[in-house]
Protein backbone atom coordinates (compact mmCIF):
# COMPACT_ATOMS: atom_id res chain seq x y z
CA UNK A 1 0.00 0.00 0.00
CA UNK A 2 1.31 3.40 -0.88
CA UNK A 3 1.20 6.58 1.17
CA UNK A 4 -1.95 8.49 0.41
CA UNK A 5 -2.97 12.05 1.07
CA UNK A 6 -6.10 10.66 2.67
CA UNK A 7 -5.50 10.02 6.47
CA UNK A 8 -7.85 7.05 6.64
CA UNK A 9 -5.77 5.22 4.07
CA UNK A 10 -2.56 5.89 6.04
CA UNK A 11 -4.03 4.38 9.25
CA UNK A 12 -4.32 1.03 7.49
CA UNK A 13 -0.83 1.12 6.01
CA UNK A 14 2.25 -0.24 7.83
CA UNK A 15 3.81 3.21 7.74
CA UNK A 16 0.68 4.72 9.31
CA UNK A 17 0.80 2.20 12.17
CA UNK A 18 4.46 2.92 12.80
CA UNK A 19 3.67 6.59 13.18
CA UNK A 20 0.94 5.85 15.75
CA UNK A 21 3.06 3.59 18.02
CA UNK A 22 5.25 6.39 19.48
CA UNK A 23 2.16 8.54 20.02
CA UNK A 24 0.39 5.68 21.83
CA UNK A 25 3.36 4.97 24.12
CA UNK A 26 3.81 8.68 24.82
CA UNK A 27 0.18 8.90 25.90
CA UNK A 28 0.48 5.78 28.11
CA UNK A 29 3.65 7.11 29.76
CA UNK A 30 2.00 10.49 30.38
CA UNK A 31 -1.05 8.86 31.99
CA UNK A 32 1.09 6.58 34.19
CA UNK A 33 3.28 9.48 35.27
CA UNK A 34 0.21 11.46 36.28
CA UNK A 35 -1.35 8.56 38.21
CA UNK A 36 1.81 7.20 39.90
CA UNK A 37 1.84 9.61 42.87
CA UNK A 38 -1.87 8.97 43.51
CA UNK A 39 -1.25 5.26 44.05
CA UNK A 40 1.35 5.66 46.78
CA UNK A 41 0.32 5.88 50.41
CA UNK A 42 2.49 8.47 52.07
CA UNK A 43 4.12 7.30 55.27
CA UNK A 44 3.09 9.62 58.03
CA UNK A 45 5.95 11.45 59.63
CA UNK A 46 6.16 10.77 63.35
CA UNK A 47 5.09 13.71 65.47
CA UNK A 48 7.84 14.19 68.00
CA UNK A 49 7.04 15.62 71.42
CA UNK A 50 10.32 17.37 72.08
CA UNK A 51 11.57 17.83 75.64
CA UNK A 52 9.61 16.06 78.34
CA UNK A 53 8.27 18.26 81.17
CA UNK A 54 10.52 18.75 84.20
CA UNK A 55 10.37 15.83 86.61
CA UNK A 56 8.70 13.66 83.99
CA UNK A 57 9.75 10.31 82.53
CA UNK A 58 8.48 8.72 79.32
CA UNK A 59 6.11 5.88 80.12
CA UNK A 60 6.80 4.02 76.88
CA UNK A 61 10.59 4.00 77.26
CA UNK A 62 11.04 2.35 80.60
CA UNK A 63 9.97 5.21 82.86
CA UNK A 64 8.79 4.04 86.25
CA UNK A 65 7.59 5.60 89.48
CA UNK A 66 10.23 3.41 91.17
CA UNK A 67 12.77 5.91 89.82
CA UNK A 68 13.13 8.77 92.35
CA UNK A 69 13.66 11.32 89.55
CA UNK A 70 10.26 10.59 88.03
CA UNK A 71 7.56 12.74 89.58
CA UNK A 72 5.16 11.81 86.77
CA UNK A 73 5.07 9.50 83.77
CA UNK A 74 4.23 11.02 80.40
CA UNK A 75 3.01 9.60 77.10
CA UNK A 76 3.78 11.21 73.73
CA UNK A 77 0.42 11.53 71.96
CA UNK A 78 0.02 13.40 68.68
CA UNK A 79 3.18 15.44 69.25
CA UNK A 80 2.38 16.54 72.82
CA UNK A 81 3.39 15.14 76.21
CA UNK A 82 0.33 14.00 78.18
CA UNK A 83 0.60 13.13 81.85
CA UNK A 84 -0.24 9.46 82.18
CA UNK A 85 0.48 8.82 85.84
CA UNK A 86 1.56 10.88 88.85
CA UNK A 87 4.16 9.26 91.05
CA UNK A 88 2.82 9.78 94.57
CA UNK A 89 5.39 9.15 97.27
CA UNK A 90 5.01 9.21 101.02
CA UNK A 91 6.46 12.35 102.56
CA UNK A 92 6.19 14.48 99.40
CA UNK A 93 3.84 17.36 98.81
CA UNK A 94 0.39 15.89 98.26
CA UNK A 95 -0.93 15.20 94.82
CA UNK A 96 -4.59 14.88 94.02
CA UNK A 97 -5.96 11.57 95.24
CA UNK A 98 -6.63 9.05 92.52
CA UNK A 99 -4.62 11.03 90.02
CA UNK A 100 -3.86 9.34 86.79
CA UNK A 101 -3.05 10.67 83.40
CA UNK A 102 -5.06 12.21 80.67
CA UNK A 103 -8.31 14.10 80.75
CA UNK A 104 -10.19 11.67 82.98
CA UNK A 105 -7.23 10.81 85.19
CA UNK A 106 -7.76 7.11 84.55
CA UNK A 107 -4.61 5.88 82.84
CA UNK A 108 -4.15 2.15 83.09
CA UNK A 109 -0.57 1.49 81.99
CA UNK A 110 -0.04 -1.50 79.69
CA UNK A 111 2.35 -3.91 81.39
CA UNK A 112 4.22 -6.45 79.29
CA UNK A 113 6.25 -9.50 80.25
CA UNK A 114 9.78 -8.60 79.15
CA UNK A 115 11.33 -11.94 80.19
CA UNK A 116 14.04 -12.99 77.75
CA UNK A 117 14.35 -9.54 76.19
CA UNK A 118 17.36 -9.07 73.92
CA UNK A 119 18.46 -6.53 71.34
CA UNK A 120 19.49 -6.56 67.70
CA UNK A 121 16.64 -8.57 66.19
CA UNK A 122 16.60 -8.79 62.41
CA UNK A 123 14.85 -8.01 60.19
CA UNK A 124 13.61 -4.67 61.49
CA UNK A 125 9.88 -4.35 62.12
CA UNK A 126 7.78 -2.56 59.52
CA UNK A 127 4.48 -0.74 60.03
CA UNK A 128 2.00 -1.72 61.35
CA UNK A 129 4.30 -3.93 63.48
CA UNK A 130 5.98 -2.07 66.35
CA UNK A 131 8.37 -2.80 69.20
CA UNK A 132 6.95 -3.56 72.65
CA UNK A 133 7.99 -0.10 73.91
CA UNK A 134 5.27 1.48 71.76
CA UNK A 135 2.59 -0.49 73.64
CA UNK A 136 3.68 0.49 77.14
CA UNK A 137 1.55 3.60 77.37
CA UNK A 138 -1.96 4.21 78.65
CA UNK A 139 -4.12 1.29 77.56
CA UNK A 140 -6.74 3.69 76.20
CA UNK A 141 -4.24 5.32 73.81
CA UNK A 142 -1.86 2.46 72.95
CA UNK A 143 -3.67 1.73 69.68
CA UNK A 144 -3.55 5.39 68.59
CA UNK A 145 0.07 4.88 67.53
CA UNK A 146 -0.83 3.33 64.17
CA UNK A 147 0.60 0.01 65.36
CA UNK A 148 -1.46 -3.16 65.12
CA UNK A 149 0.94 -5.71 66.59
CA UNK A 150 3.64 -5.25 69.22
CA UNK A 151 6.76 -7.43 69.38
CA UNK A 152 9.55 -8.03 71.89
CA UNK A 153 13.05 -8.81 70.67
CA UNK A 154 14.24 -12.07 72.31
CA UNK A 155 17.17 -14.43 71.83
CA UNK A 156 14.96 -16.52 69.49
CA UNK A 157 13.82 -13.47 67.47
CA UNK A 158 10.69 -11.34 67.53
CA UNK A 159 7.91 -12.54 69.87
CA UNK A 160 4.36 -11.11 69.70
CA UNK A 161 3.42 -9.61 73.08
CA UNK A 162 0.31 -7.53 72.31
CA UNK A 163 -2.07 -6.50 69.53
CA UNK A 164 -4.83 -3.98 68.82
CA UNK A 165 -8.25 -5.50 68.17
CA UNK A 166 -10.83 -4.23 65.66
CA UNK A 167 -12.35 -1.94 68.31
CA UNK A 168 -9.00 -0.24 68.97
CA UNK A 169 -8.35 -1.90 72.33
CA UNK A 170 -4.97 -3.35 73.20
CA UNK A 171 -4.76 -6.99 74.21
CA UNK A 172 -1.66 -8.43 75.88
CA UNK A 173 -0.85 -11.94 74.67
CA UNK A 174 0.02 -14.57 77.27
Amino acid sequence: MRFSAHPADNARSPQGCLLKIPLFFSAVVAVLAALAPAGCDPIAEPRLCGEIPRGGCPIGRGGSCDDAVCHALYDCIDGAWTEALRCDRAGEAGQDAGAGGGPGGDCEVVGLDRAGEASGCEPALQEPDCPADAAETCAASACWTGCLDFFLCTEEGWRAVAYCDEAGRITVTP
